[in-house]
């Protein structure tokens, strides 16, 4: 069962147990969501985890009284997490949940409670403050450097409210007019740590309820959308055991079991990792990880279904992912606006690649995406 199938996290999920032989039901509250048109799915309608989040439980609750067997939860978004946590008692009769109790959970939405956790075993986290007023921002106006983000410790709302991921501020003057805006959702205020896009690696993974690591992936973004504080458009496997080493510590800080991202910004003065966030579900660059040999979502599905691992796990550097319809035209526009080399963006859809969302054995998600643009392109004409 693939939640919030909207997008390429679901269709990374989607593509990487289908081919396996798993059968995948799909569910979204949107009709024309991606990954609801994907081969290997039989799709179904939800109730929204956001704006109903009881009704979305007694959606997936009617849904698993209909199985011929238990099935497995795979979640792509916050708002799933947050709409089954107070209610996992409910649908344990019908699913399995391969991640933490909501007890342990709960906290690790909290991008609070994950700093507190990186602090506690030294792992480096951006200057940071938590304003409880308007006295508050502005002792961080004096005494943090800018450019600085207000970042929401818990992320769902802000994002829906806002579309952006966090609110840059350049000086005092959009620092407080930025907290006005966002003060309902509890932000942080932290310093950014230099550096490009590029300088963004994730440690990707799945571990047992035991803590043990039977997955594991890292890479680094190349490129975001928006630039600097947006989501991933290009992306490529690299293998750095260091990093897994020091990200499996922080999980094991937080007591994490399930999928996760964690992701951190290599700073260039020090080469030193300072904590961005954890995800504590799929990530939108999860196809990578089964492209490049470890296939994340069938270990998860293995474990949860208590199947015998009958593969080995590899890992390739340098296999390049893109969601090329958003890629391309975005990297030609920085190119003539001075904002990206060329050749970075050439090197960043350098074969070998693969695309979030454009396969030749699954193309009708693909055709739905460009169709849908194609009419977007229209309309601004």
């Amino acid at each position: 069962m693939v939640l919030q199938a909207s997008g390429p996290n679901a269709l990374g999920i989607v593509r990487s147990l289908g081919r396996a032989g798993v059968p995948v039901i799909a569910c979204d509250h949107d009709p024309q969501a991606l990954g609801l048109r994907s081969r290997y799915v039989r799709p179904h309608l939800t109730r929204d985890p956001l704006a109903d989040p009881e009704g979305f439980c007694a959606d997936l609750a009617e849904l698993g009284a209909t199985l011929p067997e238990r099935g497995v939860l795979f979640c792509t978004h916050d708002e799933a997490l947050a709409a089954i946590g107070p209610r996992e008692e409910a649908l344990a009769r019908w699913f399995a949940r391969p991640w933490s109790p909501w007890a342990t959970l709960a906290p690790v939405l909290d991008k609070g409670a994950q700093h507190a956790a990186a602090r506690r075993i030294g792992f480096p986290v951006p200057i940071t403050v938590e304003p409880r007023d308007e006295r508050d921002v502005e002792r961080a106006a004096h005494e943090l450097r800018f450019p600085m983000i207000l970042k929401p410790r818990e992320a769902p709302e802000f994002r829906r409210r806002f579309r952006a991921q966090v609110l840059e501020c350049r000086d005092a003057d959009e620092l407080r007019a930025n907290w006005e805006l966002a003060a309902p959702y509890g932000p942080q205020i932290s310093e950014v740590i230099p550096g490009g896009d590029e300088c963004l690696w994730t440690l990707g993974s799945y571990r047992d309820a035991q803590g043990r690591p039977l997955a594991s992936f890292t890479g680094r973004k190349l490129r975001q959308w928006p630039p600097r504080f947006g989501t991933a458009r290009a992306a490529e496997s690299r293998w750095d055991p260091d990093l897994a080493g020091r990200c499996h510590a922080l999980l094991d800080e937080l007591g994490f079991h399930g999928i996760s991202q964690v992701e951190v910004k290599r700073d260039p003065r020090d080469g030193r990792d300072h904590l961005i966030e954890v995800n504590p579900r799929s990530w939108l660059w999860i196809s990578l990880a089964t492209a490049c040999g470890v296939n994340i979502p069938r270990a998860c599905w293995m474990d949860a279904t208590g199947t015998p691992a009958r593969w080995r796990a590899g890992h390739r550097s340098g296999l390049r992912w893109t969601l090329g319809a958003k890629h391309l035209a975005a990297s030609v526009r920085e190119v003539r606006r001075g904002r990206w080399d060329a050749r970075s963006a050439l090197a960043s859809v350098r074969p070998p690649i693969v695309d979030g969302v454009l396969d030749p054995r699954d193309p009708v998600p693909a055709l739905a995406q460009y169709a849908r643009l194609a009419r977007l392109a229209r309309g601004r004409r």
